[in-house]
């Protein structure tokens, strides 16, 4: 039980995808001392694995920050490999926001000196790229290998799907990775199934990552910096939906009419 100098941490998930009704995302783990919720989206696509995917989750994504906020969320992670609005949200709210992706790449550097990065199709791999260029981190990924699975077939046949992993893993160990990182959150359940498959070289379970880095925030009393991510500026916010919200104005019902919204006010 948490103690009262670790009292309980409240953890929203943002599965940035809509599921209507399909059951696509495997339990959160259970992290010691967190209370986890979850929350999908209400418009948006069915997987993220393209930069297009990505632009369609973002509104969805901000709004959900923006709720978990206000609902009393310590801090949230966006479950998805892309880390998609990761970087817009933290401009929004104050509490953590934390990328699997961000975490597993950080989290392999603490116990290898290389990893790579085991993803689902070939045409993923630009992406990861982009991701791996953007934290500075080229000479420290050894190799981004593809499954040749789209996210959606990946709990189609799970034996395949490790064998792909296996496979995968073990030429990024030829192409010098001390560590992979897994490149889906749904690949999540067969970690230790894949771990044992490479003995000595750590798998890493970005969504797992992401949760205790937001944990560790929360207690060290620590979130994003306000200078390395501003608040935007007040403006008029025009948009389609009249459910979304862009900011406390939206909360406090003075923004986002239906049909054709328009928000003005702060964002912060």
């Amino acid at each position: 039980m948490p103690s009262s100098r670790h009292p309980v941490v409240h953890i929203t998930i943002i599965d940035p995808v809509v599921l209507d009704g399909q059951v696509l995302i495997d339990p959160a783990p259970e992290i010691p001392g967190a209370v986890i919720e979850r929350r999908s989206l209400a418009f948006g696509t069915a997987s993220v694995e393209s930069r297009w995917d990505d632009a369609f989750a973002a509104p969805g994504i901000i709004d959900a920050a923006i709720r978990a906020e206000a609902a009393g969320a310590d801090a949230v992670v966006v479950n998805c490999m892309e880390d998609p609005a990761v970087d817009a949200a933290r401009e929004v709210v104050r509490i953590p926001v934390v990328g699997p992706a961000e975490a597993g790449m950080h989290l392999a550097l603490c116990v290898a000196d290389r990893f790579s990065i085991l993803t689902t199709e070939a045409a993923d791999i630009p992406i990861v790229r982009e991701m791996v260029e953007r934290h500075r981190l080229e000479r420290r990924c050894a190799s981004i290998r593809a499954v040749g699975l789209p996210v959606l077939g990946i709990g189609a046949d799970e034996s395949d799907t490790l064998r792909r992993l296996t496979a995968a893993a073990h030429a990024a160990v030829e192409d010098g990775a001390a560590a992979v990182v897994l490149g889906c959150t749904l690949f999540a359940s067969l970690t230790d199934r894949l771990a044992a498959e490479l003995p000595g070289i750590p798998v890493i379970d970005p969504l797992s990552a992401a949760l205790h880095h937001a944990l560790t925030l929360v207690r060290l009393g620590v979130s994003h910096s306000a200078v390395g991510y501003p608040a935007p500026d007040a403006k008029r916010i025009s948009w389609p939906a009249g459910d979304v919200r862009f900011g406390p104005a939206a909360a406090e019902g003075s923004a986002l009419a239906e049909g054709g919204a328009h928000s003005e006010g702060s964002v912060r």
